[in-house]
């Protein structure tokens, strides 16, 4: 591969212009050829905000004509299948922001159209790469593997409207709180054994609902406990982990910290570890992974190996989602099929 990584966009909407295009612009090995969007104008206004020489608003002509080593498709979860899946058939890496579509079919045909085509894929779980995370989690293993694990999103909504995403086309824990399902997923490591949970529609008109707590055990002997409501006080997004003798608490926009053998705990601004892996540090993508997410997928690329949440890893999200929606329902308890 040549020095620099060819990239090209579908997509400058908000999430794009305020995460994706200022991470990936920043890197120097990175060429960012193109941009496409529907309307061309957001297209246009991205491209001289960023510097990107070449505007589409037909993405398959945007492929052929600038022949990108990899993609980035920023869209709505229901419009991504179709995009995603024409980028992999055609051989290109492939970067996704979450959910990896609505369901946990769509996500592993993905992955199997990754694995068919020999595409190194990512999904935008940036709760993996919170540097400060990063951080806490490899001093409490180097105790021993982690054994119980506690992540939590919470979020204040308008409890007058239905909680639907896009018009109610998707739900919040499927589109939303399944960055909490992923990082439970990550910190506790193997495989889902059981799931116990509840879920409900707590105080909001609609089926949809808007409060999730389950239990996971794993096949590497860790616990999760997830916790995601909509119907709360504010924005919080923390988790909690704990291994031989040590625990760790990572809050990425406020404090996070470290205690071992009832010492006293290690206290930080979470914002100080902004800088890790060469981050400029002065930017919220900074300390809350996203800046980090962008970096370790095209070192990926570079290197030639799947990066932390590629789509065959990410479909195993998808399904614990399902299956907390499942179980939650009943409110019940179920063993793996």
């Amino acid at each position: 591969m040549a020095d620099k990584v060819r990239v090209a966009f579908i997509g400058a909407g908000g999430l794009a212009n305020g995460v994706h295009y200022p991470s990936v612009a920043s890197l120097p090995d990175v060429d960012l050829a193109a941009t496409c969007d529907l309307f061309v104008e957001k297209a246009q206004a991205t491209a001289e905000r960023w510097g990107i020489p070449r505007v589409y608003s037909d993405y398959r002509k945007m492929l052929d004509e600038v022949d990108p080593d990899a993609v980035y498709v920023i869209m709505p979860p229901q419009d991504l299948f179709e995009p995603a899946s024409t980028v992999l058939q055609q051989g290109r890496h492939l970067f996704v922001e979450k959910p990896l579509c609505v369901t946990a079919h769509q996500a592993q045909m993905l992955a199997y159209f990754a694995e068919e085509h020999s595409c190194l894929t990512a999904v935008g779980f940036q709760r993996r790469h919170i540097p400060a995370q990063t951080a806490l989690k490899r001093r409490v293993e180097e105790r021993g593997p982690i054994q119980q694990a506690t992540v939590s999103f919470l979020k204040s909504t308008d409890l007058s409207q239905h909680a639907g995403h896009y018009g109610g086309v998707i739900d919040n824990l499927t589109v939303d709180g399944c960055h909490a399902v992923d990082n439970l997923r990550f910190l506790c490591g193997g495989e889902v054994e059981h799931v116990a949970a509840h879920v409900r529609t707590r105080r909001a008109p609609g089926p949809s609902p808007n409060e999730f707590t389950a239990l996971v055990s794993f096949s590497s002997g860790a616990v999760g406990v997830l916790q995601s409501s909509y119907a709360t006080g504010r924005r919080i997004y923390r988790a909690e982990f704990h291994g031989p003798g040590i625990t760790a608490y990572v809050d990425a926009d406020r404090e996070s910290y470290i205690v071992a053998d009832n010492g006293e705990p290690e206290v930080y601004d979470s914002q100080e570890f902004g800088t890790l892996g060469g981050a400029p540090g002065d930017e919220p993508l900074h300390w809350k992974g996203q800046w980090h997410e962008n970096r370790h997928f095209i070192d990926c690329i570079k290197e030639g190996r799947q990066p932390l949440t590629n789509f065959a890893d990410a479909a195993k999200t998808m399904e614990l989602v399902e299956r907390i929606h499942a179980v939650g329902r009943r409110g019940g308890r179920r063993r793996p099929m």
